[in-house]
């Protein structure tokens, strides 16, 4: 029993790290869009928000499956 939380504590802090880190590299893409050609910004952004969204423990679905 005690094997199981040792392994999931530090993959829970290395998360929560991974959200972070995620969320502040999202603020700084949204400050990148501009009227026009910034579409693999706004790709990057989903990409990235689908991400947050698994780790915070939503449904994976591809491509993160």
């Amino acid at each position: 029993m005690k094997s199981q939380v040792k392994e999931t504590k530090p993959n829970l802090i290395h998360d929560l790290v991974r959200i972070n880190v995620l969320e502040e590299e999202l603020a700084y893409y949204r400050t990148l869009i501009q009227p026009h050609d910034t579409g693999h910004i706004h790709t990057t952004i989903h990409f990235i928000e689908d991400r947050v969204r698994i780790l915070k423990g939503g449904k994976k679905e591809w491509p993160f499956v």
